[in-house]
């Protein structure tokens, strides 16, 4: 709030307005001049727009001195009158958000900004995470998304439960894309990745002063900053009993005081939980509180581990396939058979982070090359995995393709290294080939 609790005066836009004003008002037919009662407080009406106003304003002085912060991003952005905001504010504090500044004129001493979500990051957000994007051929993991598009047409909190790199963010991020809530912020904490110490800050805010090395202000947590939204709390079963008590609080009353405060700041948001424990064994052995479990748990989705749905690998590695040789503007496109029974064999105990990455791997080494085959996968696979192919065994569809192909390009060059030229591999590539299909 300014001094006087007004809004700043605009010079220029103000003083337009009533030179316009006077000049229509000496040229009027007396019978329509409107009242002097009717004559509107400008200032009044400002004040009255910014404090109802749906959008975040601020006025800052040429020092970054806040002179005047509305309601909502007072709320928001933790401002009051006087706060001097840091040269990084903006990009520490707005990183979805940016600041459009108005033209007041060239000679006023403040800047009016308004704060408005960056379309990019809410496009991320809402776009590129759907249910429509998760493919599955296993009626275990549609079952699960039919209990998950459940959860998005809710208002409850809602556990995912699945191993390391099944893609529980990636679920959880449709299920908020796909709910009420879509056009406000998702926010994602992995609990396991703070220091415990700075967990509760990081969750509930702080203000200043509250410990040694707060930030001048303070600094809102992850449950307000997500106000409106959606919060994604990973790795949830890592948190201490201690900070499973505030969440418990935070959850059921559905208000956040920052440490320091006895402020309770009332919350609209929508919390959806994960780990990759066991959580009712950790119930059971007093690790995790059995009241904040019920709380988290109204709606439970189990994403299967990819050894569970083995039928997905292929469309999941063809799908990785393709978008490296799209960002690389070339590489292989498919995969062979040796190649596919070997991903098909493997436990994957990194599900479908581990899958991606080993389709990157191969991709990279098969750069030149217009297939992925078992070369390009992990020696150790090979030996493990590895076919035991017999010269009498007939030769699958795509392998006699490949086959016939490369026994043309050889009839057809004069040499073979003409023969790799043409079919766009390296000749040791090609000898290799050869070799592996018996091709004399």
């Amino acid at each position: 709030m300014l001094q006087n609790g007004s809004l700043p005066f605009f010079p220029l836009s103000l003083s337009t307005t009533r030179r316009s004003f006077a000049l229509q008002t000496d040229y009027v037919i007396p019978a329509l001049r409107p009242p002097s009662h009717s004559v509107p407080n400008w200032k009044s009406l400002l004040f009255a727009w910014a404090e109802n106003s749906q959008e975040y304003l601020i006025v800052l002085s040429d020092e970054r001195v806040v002179l005047f912060a509305n309601k909502r991003a007072q709320e928001r952005f933790s401002l009051f009158e006087g706060l001097v905001l840091e040269a990084d504010w903006e990009q520490e504090r707005l990183t979805d958000w940016y600041l459009e500044e108005l033209d007041l004129g060239e000679k006023t001493w403040y800047r009016l900004f308004l704060i408005r979500p960056c379309t990019a990051t809410l496009s991320k957000a809402t776009s590129s995470y759907s249910f429509s994007e998760i493919h599955t051929n296993s009626p275990l993991y549609q079952a699960q998304l039919h209990t998950a598009r459940i959860a998005a047409q809710s208002l409850s909190n809602t556990l995912l439960l699945g191993e390391t790199g099944c893609g529980k963010e990636v679920l959880a991020r449709a299920i908020h894309s796909s709910s009420s809530r879509k056009d406000g912020p998702f926010l994602a904490v992995n609990i396991a990745a703070l220091p415990r110490e700075l967990i509760a800050s990081e969750l509930f805010g702080y203000t200043e002063g509250a410990f040694t090395g707060a930030k001048k202000g303070g600094q809102p947590g992850k449950f307000e900053a997500a106000n409106g939204g959606t919060l994604f709390l990973d790795e949830i079963g890592e948190m201490s009993m201690e900070l499973q008590v505030l969440l418990l609080r935070v959850l059921e009353e559905r208000k956040v005081t920052r440490l320091g405060s006895h402020e309770e700041k009332p919350l609209d948001i929508r919390v959806i939980a994960a780990t990759n424990r066991s959580i009712e064994d950790d119930v059971r052995n007093g690790l995790f509180r059995a009241d904040l479990y019920y709380r988290l748990n109204i709606l439970q989705i189990r994403i299967p581990p990819l050894r569970e749905r083995k039928e997905d690998i292929a469309a999941l590695a063809d799908e990785f396939l393709q978008q490296l040789h799209t960002q690389y503007a070339g590489g292989p496109t498919g995969i062979c058979e040796s190649a596919m029974s070997i991903l098909q064999q493997h436990s994957w105990p990194g599900n479908i982070r581990e899958l991606r990455n080993i389709v990157e791997r191969a991709f990279l080494h098969a750069f030149g090359e217009s297939w992925v085959t078992s070369h390009h996968l992990p020696s150790e696979w090979q030996q493990q995995y590895g076919l035991q192919e017999t010269s009498g065994e007939p030769l699958p569809l795509l392998r006699e393709l490949e086959r016939q192909t490369i026994q043309q390009a050889i009839t057809q060059a004069p040499s073979i290294s003409a023969a790799a030229k043409k079919l766009g591999i390296a000749r040791s590539t090609l000898y290799r080939k050869m070799e592996e299909l018996g091709i004399g």
